[in-house]
C-alpha cells in the first residue's frame, strides 16, 4: 500500500500575503517528495502532483486522491 504524508511546513514560511492559506507543505509518497500540499482557510485542500493540481474537501479526501494517481 502507497503511503502518502502531508509534512507541515513552519507557520512562518506561510506568506502574510495570502490570507486564504491556513497551512502548507511538502507532499510525501513513500518517502519521496513528489509535490506540496496546501490547506486553505474555505475548507478546501488542494495539492500539486507530479505537476498536477488536485482539489479535495478535506485532508482525508486529499489523501484518497492522491492515492489514486499513484502509480
Amino acid at each position: 500500500m502507497t503511503r502518502v504524508t502531508l509534512l507541515h511546513n513552519d507557520d512562518e514560511t506561510l506568506d502574510p500575503a495570502d490570507s486564504s492559506l491556513r497551512a502548507r507543505g511538502p507532499l510525501k509518497i513513500d518517502g519521496h517528495e513528489r509535490g506540496t500540499w496546501e490547506a486553505h482557510r474555505d475548507g478546501r485542500w488542494t495539492a500539486l502532483l507530479d505537476g498536477a493540481s488536485i482539489e479535495a474537501s478535506s485532508k482525508d479526501a486529499l489523501i484518497a486522491q492522491i492515492e489514486t494517481r499513484v502509480v
